[in-house]
């Protein structure tokens, strides 16, 4: 087959009403749309790799009218900078990546004093980042969490039919009836089987079916024995 091309269109930003939901992520995203009602100005929203952490921080963003910062940007911010997102609405993308460092004690506590929010995105639970200080210590141990958890298969199987949209896909049922029992409850393997099933559509000039699909998925537990388990 010739070389076919491959469309890569602008990301207009996902809003909380595109995000696929189930019992695993309603009562975070409930949560972390309502600020006003958090116990804290400060609150870390958790879950697994993939699970749109940072989608949901550039819709929050953008619906309060907030700025969003990765971990090494924020940790590289002057100290000016980060008092005068006291009284803004700031997410940070990967908060327990953050170098270690006095940045994030100075925004948790100038947010905490002023009137902004502050979102903090993470693999992690607080505890359990680094924190060069007592006091920083302290701040993590007592922070409010909401949790997205691992998917169900209601949320696999919307994660599917959203990633095969992305990818200009078309899974018909009895493709979804046959991959969703065989695929790891995880969020990784949803976005690891969707690319490598776009790739093989395009290399192959194949439709999405059964068959390419068991082609694929044998092939993702046969390149990473230690990574999905695929039943």
């Amino acid at each position: 087959m010739p070389d076919q091309l491959r469309f890569v269109f602008p990301d207009p930003g996902l809003g909380f009403s595109d995000l696929v939901m189930s019992p695993v992520n309603e009562t975070a995203l409930r949560i972390v749309q309502r600020p006003e009602n958090w116990p804290t100005p400060v609150l870390c929203l958790v879950g697994p790799p993939k699970a749109g952490l940072t989608t949901i921080a550039h819709a929050w963003a953008r619906q309060f009218g907030g700025d969003v910062f990765e971990a090494k940007p924020f940790a590289g911010l002057k100290a000016r900078d980060v008092e005068a997102r006291a009284a803004t609405y700031t997410a940070i993308d990967g908060a327990d990546r953050v170098p270690a460092g006095d940045r994030m004690l100075s925004l948790i506590n100038l947010v905490s004093g002023g009137s902004g929010r502050l979102l903090l995105t993470a693999n992690q639970a607080p505890p359990n980042w680094q924190a060069p200080s007592p006091d920083l210590k302290s701040r993590l141990n007592s922070m409010p969490v909401a949790e997205i958890y691992a998917p169900d298969e209601a949320m696999m199987l919307g994660r599917l039919k959203a990633a095969a949209v992305r990818h200009f896909l078309k899974l018909e049922p009895d493709v979804l009836k046959y991959l969703v029992p065989r695929l790891d409850l995880s969020y990784e393997a949803i976005e690891q089987f969707a690319e490598r099933l776009s790739d093989n559509v395009t290399d192959l000039g194949r439709a999405p079916s059964v068959p390419l699909v068991k082609e694929v998925l044998d092939a993702m537990e046969a390149d990473a024995p230690g990574g999905p388990k695929l039943n």
